[in-house]
């Protein structure tokens, strides 16, 4: 038996933003593949929009934009000291934002196979998704073809260890 397909899923209306963000100005975002490499949303109302790759002009997620200079001076300019891991798509650094506030601050590689379109969905459904095993994003940084995520820094242990406890078998 053929089920009819499902409509398309509309994009989620906006969030009130954190009162430390800084605000710019893009719309809904088209289909997306994170940097994991999974792929979702059948929504597709925006694929013709411009991209906005300067910092300058804010890509209006409710994120707070950071320059490539903040995040440098925030992870010692990317030292080994401060590397938490690497993969596929870039690196991940620790960092201590001016506010005092403890990041991890994952570098994608240039090259990495991501765009500008995929890089700017990652960012507007990571920013919208809230659940107790997930960071959150803190914000991100567009500069001079290179992009970064500002993650909350959850210290202590492995991912796994804050999935499953340590009673794990």
């Amino acid at each position: 038996m053929k089920m009819p397909p499902n409509p398309p899923v509309p994009p989620f209306p906006p969030r009130p933003l954190h009162p430390t963000a800084h605000v710019g100005g893009l719309p809904p975002t088209p289909p997306f593949t994170s940097s994991s490499g999974a792929s979702g949303s059948s929504y597709s109302g925006s694929e013709n929009l411009p991209l906005q790759p300067s910092p300058g002009l804010g890509l209006g997620f409710s994120k707070s934009t950071f320059t490539y200079e903040e995040l440098a001076m925030a992870t010692d300019g990317f030292s080994d000291a401060n590397l938490l891991g690497q993969g596929g798509f870039g690196y991940v650094h620790r960092g201590m934002l001016p506010n005092g506030k403890e990041v991890a601050v994952k570098q994608l590689k240039i090259g990495s196979g991501q765009g500008e379109r995929e890089f700017q969905a990652e960012v507007e459904i990571i920013s919208r998704v809230h659940h107790r095993h997930l960071v959150s994003l803190v914000g991100y940084c567009i500069a001079d073809g290179k992009r970064l995520l500002v993650y909350e820094f959850v210290p202590n242990n492995t991912l796994e260890f804050h999935l499953h406890g340590k009673n794990r078998i």
